[in-house]
């Protein structure tokens, strides 16, 4: 089954340019997604949402995430800033565990930072949810990125130095699942890294 990881919002607030085609594919109304979208995007908490085809054989499901444009991004960080790095890795496991628990093992996910190239820190939060992901939940679970959203030269880069990196292990997150409108959302208590693992 393949999914889908796109930010919910692009720079100058505006959301996901793709995100009518995708209510149109999920048979969702295209005012009740854009609100929910607007709800990604203007929280005080990152939130997924995930969109499954109300066809059974359809073999397709996405998740949307808030991205650093978001509200919720605002109070960690500066959006292109220095990247809030739980944040990242929290949105990015949330957003790819609620696809490989529907049966999703080939995924395609976006940059936080939509509408930019991935840069390495972000990348790396990438890194280690796809990381922990097969660890924890399914070993043949395979991640690629969003065309033009990176240089081979920069993902090189980043992959010849990962053995160096201290790659941390999976910490708890809480997500609390909610029904807005009849859809699937999840909002993600984002926490640093030393005070997860305190109340772990």
């Amino acid at each position: 089954m393949m999914g889908y990881a796109h930010a919910a919002g692009y720079p100058k607030c505006c959301l996901h340019t793709g995100s009518e085609s995708f209510a149109e594919r999920f048979s969702v109304p295209w005012d009740r997604l854009e609100r929910a979208l607007v709800l990604l995007e203007a929280g005080h908490r990152p939130e997924i949402l995930l969109l499954q085809h109300p066809k059974t054989e359809v073999k397709v499901a996405v998740t949307f995430f808030s991205s650093v444009w978001s509200k919720a991004y605002e109070k960690v960080g500066t959006p292109y800033g220095k990247v809030h790095r739980d944040f990242h890795y929290q949105c990015l496991f949330a957003a790819m565990s609620a696809l490989v628990e529907i049966g999703c093992t080939k995924i395609r996910v976006e940059n936080p930072m939509s509408g930019h190239y991935w840069r390495k820190d972000a990348y790396v939060c990438l890194a280690e949810a796809v990381r922990n992901i097969q660890r924890l939940m399914n070993p043949s679970v395979f991640v690629h990125l969003e065309p033009g959203s990176y240089n081979e030269q920069m993902v090189k880069d980043v992959d010849d130095s990962q053995s160096a990196y201290n790659m941390q292990e999976h910490r708890p997150i809480g997500i609390s699942m909610h029904l807005f409108e009849g859809l699937n959302m999840r909002t993600i208590f984002v926490e640093r890294a030393e005070i997860a693992l305190r109340h772990a």
